[in-house]
């Protein structure tokens, strides 16, 4: 069994205002999962910057209100909303509510670097 707990993760700052806590990820559980979970605070009136990651994603919204923008499209999020990204689309979030952006993000395959171009 392995519990990780937010607070006691390892945190990764972005330029843009995100806190990126890493919960699970193939180097916790060797051989067992592919994927990568993280949670992430953007904080009021911030975005992420625009990128496309060559896997797919899913975003899960806890807390707040945003506006996710995938390839041409544009959408308002909230708390309870799942959103699937396909591989290889261009893709930011933006927190356009009163207080901070919560979300949890699954990355499968796992998140890796050189699987992320930043625009």
């Amino acid at each position: 069994m392995i519990i990780k707990n937010q607070k006691n993760s390892t945190k990764i700052t972005g330029n843009e205002g995100a806190i990126i806590c890493d919960l699970l990820n193939p180097q916790h559980v060797k051989n067992e999962i592919r994927y990568s979970l993280a949670y992430v605070t953007l904080q009021h009136e911030k975005s992420t910057l625009p990128h496309i990651m060559k896997t797919s994603e899913v975003y899960y919204i806890l807390e707040g209100n945003g506006i996710l923008h995938i390839n041409d499209e544009s959408d308002n999020v909230k708390v309870g909303d799942t959103i699937f990204v396909s591989s290889n689309s261009k893709q930011y979030i933006e927190n356009v509510g009163s207080g901070d952006l919560k979300f949890l993000c699954i990355v499968d395959p796992a998140w890796k670097k050189d699987n992320e171009t930043i625009l």
